[in-house]
């Protein structure tokens, strides 16, 4: 079923795991703790000077710090075992992207979460799905390759495992994908929070 990529060589599947579940935990991570972060902070909301939206920054950006020393370790262990991480460049890229793509995340279910407070348990629900479809645990390839596609986690988790593993690029159709799909949902949920953001000092 393996028959493309370092999950192929199951010395290397640590490694082919690693990468790419260090983008997924940060992705998470933010995601989940940005969702109730306006809730959570009722009393600053109220002050109208405030510009709320910063607030769901924080959770993203706590997720990212831990991130990016967990991927500083994992290359330190990597470049001890004498793998040349020819494309670590890469990485400052790919964080960025990623952090574009979960702060928009953050901003739409922040400001949904307050309209709407069983919002959590669908939304534990539908990251599992994500992450089984997101090629975590196995590659992106052979007959699963159709299935992942759409998922903008794809060609995100490949430049990660591109920068660390310097395993092969994805297409650059892919990555124009992901630039698109960060662009618009950093841009989208910006706007809808702001929307939205006059009504939710009532309504915490």
């Amino acid at each position: 079923m393996f028959s493309r990529g370092p999950a192929a060589d199951n010395k290397n599947y640590i490694d082919f795991l690693i990468a790419g579940l260090l983008p997924w935990l940060g992705l998470n991570e933010g995601v989940i703790r940005s969702t109730t972060s306006i809730v959570e902070n009722a009393p600053m909301v109220r002050r109208l000077a405030f510009r709320s939206e910063l607030l769901v920054l924080v959770p993203h950006a706590s997720a990212m710090i831990f991130e990016a020393i967990a991927l500083a370790l994992f290359g330190g262990l990597l470049l001890l075992r004498g793998m040349p991480m020819r494309l670590v460049w890469l990485l400052p890229f790919a964080l960025i992207v990623q952090f574009a793509l979960q702060v928009g995340l953050g901003w739409i279910l922040a400001a949904s979460y307050v309209f709407f407070r069983d919002l959590m348990p669908i939304l534990g629900f539908v990251m599992s799905i994500v992450f089984y479809l997101s090629p975590i645990l196995y590659p992106a390839a052979g007959r699963f390759e159709r299935y992942f596609l759409w998922n903008p986690m794809t060609p995100l988790v490949g430049l990660f495992r591109s920068a660390m593993l310097s395993a092969a690029l994805p297409a650059a159709s892919s990555i124009v994908y992901l630039l698109a799909v960060a662009a618009a949902t950093f841009t989208g949920g910006l706007l809808f929070f702001r929307r939205a953001q006059g009504t939710l000092a009532d309504l915490i």
